[in-house]
């Protein structure tokens, strides 16, 4: 994956110290494709323009299926 793809190297060793991390440049190189790659799916997530009632859920414990 090339380095203009997703975010550079630099902002990718900055989230990971942010979340605790210490990764050795082999280990940042090794991760960061997958970084981009899931970051790039989860954007999809984002663009999605749900209401109010898009998000409601309905738990019903004694539903029996129709047969």
């Amino acid at each position: 994956m090339a380095e203009s793809e997703g975010i550079s190297i630099d902002q990718f060793r900055g989230l990971t110290e942010r979340a605790g991390l210490t990764l050795q440049p082999e280990e940042l190189a090794a991760l960061k494709p997958m970084f981009d790659y899931y970051a790039k799916q989860i954007s999809v997530l984002f663009e999605v323009d749900l209401d109010a009632e898009d998000l409601a859920v309905m738990y019903t414990p004694n539903w029996a299926p129709q047969s």
